[in-house]
């Protein structure tokens, strides 16, 4: 009988020993586990980071491009706008030489 009490007791103990070891190998595989979700989760808003940062780039590139075209637009617009100012003006010129010929002779 004391034999019995002392088996029981030796697996008692080493039940108790084989739990502990399950627990502390369960927190390390735990805390393995949220470092290595942390470094995932760090990598995903890097990759997200730069992604934005890469479609910030393009849309920037586009709307340069955009207001380039305009501008040329624009340009051309006011260059004909002036030649044709020009055209009015010397037409003006050639109007008005011809009134003070007129009036002078």
């Amino acid at each position: 009988m004391m034999a019995d009490i002392s088996e029981t007791i030796a697996s008692i103990r080493k039940a108790e020993s084989d739990a502990e070891s399950l627990i502390e190998n369960a927190n390390k595989q735990s805390t393995e586990m949220i470092q290595e979700a942390r470094t995932n989760a760090d990598s995903a808003v890097e990759a997200a980071k730069l992604e934005a940062q890469e479609e910030a780039k393009h849309i920037l590139l586009a709307k340069e491009d955009e207001a380039g075209k305009e501008a040329t637009i624009i340009t051309n617009e006011s260059e004909t706008n002036i030649k044709n100012s020009l055209r009015g003006s010397e037409n003006n010129v050639d109007s008005a030489a011809e009134v003070i010929i007129e009036t002078v002779l």
